[in-house]
């Protein structure tokens, strides 16, 4: 018996996320130059064969995971207090090895663009020099509006959170450095509050 299109395409979503699953968490734990496909072949359960049905190479897979880095972004950003929504993209990212088992698809990309290993134009660059002015800025302005957060030029908050935390990744995304580390995210968020 033939499977329905709709089961079909079910499947093939399912491959797909299965491979960029192990991608990301590939990509996280051992470095993008580190990882074969036959890597992420293997921790996603299917053959090599298989992966390369989906993706033609290892940059496409990569370039693949931008929709993760959106969701992320998207599902922070609508967390109704922007204090907790600050909060939560801050530990997804800088919590190592996972806060919640959730791997971070931002840190993977930072990690992989600052070692070189991937040139973006800017247009492709999701940290992008304005990313913390346009985010971040748009949460402290939330914040503020809820009377959380000082007053102040949001978008100058923002871009300093930021700056916070591409610090914090730069020391954590070292190639060969595997440490644990739980970051104090309420301890700097605290200069910022009422």
């Amino acid at each position: 018996m033939a499977i329905s299109e709709e089961k079909s395409r079910q499947i093939q979503d399912e491959r797909r996320r299965q491979i960029l699953d192990a991608a990301l968490r590939l990509f996280d734990e051992q470095g993008y130059s580190n990882t074969k496909i036959s890597d992420i072949s293997e921790m996603a359960g299917i053959s090599k064969g298989l992966v390369y049905r989906y993706f033609r190479s290892k940059e496409e897979i990569f370039f693949a995971l931008r929709d993760k880095l959106d969701d992320c972004i998207d599902e922070c950003f609508s967390v109704p207090s922007a204090l907790e929504a600050i909060r939560l993209f801050s530990l997804r990212l800088l919590s190592y090895p996972y806060y919640n088992e959730y791997v971070p698809p931002l840190r993977v990309y930072f990690s992989v663009l600052v070692r070189g290993e991937i040139r973006l134009d800017t247009e492709e660059n999701p940290i992008r020099e304005n990313f913390g002015r346009e985010y971040f800025g748009a949460l402290f302005q939330r914040g503020q509006e809820q009377g959380v957060f000082k007053d102040g030029d949001s978008r100058l908050f923002g871009d300093m959170y930021w700056k916070y935390l591409l610090g914090c990744l730069a020391t954590i995304c070292q190639p060969g450095r595997k440490m644990e580390y739980r970051p104090d995210v309420d301890e700097v968020l605290e200069l910022f509050r009422k």
